[in-house]
């Protein structure tokens, strides 16, 4: 299987803010000529990046065989990452079904490339954020991820 590039995507034009400083907003991955869970997928990005974040130092900093998952709030879709190698990551993309999984599609990413991806989009959503002088713990976690994960 060849190694491809993951692109995260985020349209910082698309964030709502709701009580409590929630966040929504579009979010999806783009992989060659496929989005997932769909080109202009909605949901709250911040908590789920903060989740990934967290998912990919595990996978990083974990041996070969170990599993993460990169979960999005809506929906029954996630990403199921397992580190096959020190710089690679199989990626399935995955929508629960009621007794079973359907996998869209798998691929091998670099784990650095998808490392500096998320490490990048995140650092210009915490831009639009204080642009905007929104605070929470949401945000706040957020930042502390990408302040581990980026050193």
């Amino acid at each position: 299987m060849d190694v491809v590039e993951i692109e995260l995507n985020i349209c910082l034009d698309s964030l709502s803010i709701y009580s409590h400083n929630v966040i929504t907003g579009k979010i999806y991955f783009s992989i060659e000529d496929r989005f997932f869970p769909e080109k202009g997928w909605e949901d709250f990005v911040v908590v789920i990046l903060a989740w990934w974040l967290k998912a990919l130092l595990n996978l990083k900093n974990s041996r070969n065989g170990i599993t993460q998952v990169f979960e999005f709030m809506d929906g029954p879709l996630f990403v199921r990452g397992t580190k096959i190698s020190e710089d690679i990551v199989e990626m399935q993309f995955i929508k629960e079904k009621a007794d079973f999984e359907h996998i869209y599609f798998t691929c091998q990413c670099s784990i650095n490339q998808l490392k500096n991806t998320l490490i990048t989009t995140t650092k210009y959503l915490l831009k639009e954020l204080e642009r905007r002088n929104l605070e929470s713990d949401d945000i706040e976690e957020l930042e502390r991820m990408w302040k581990i994960l980026n050193n």
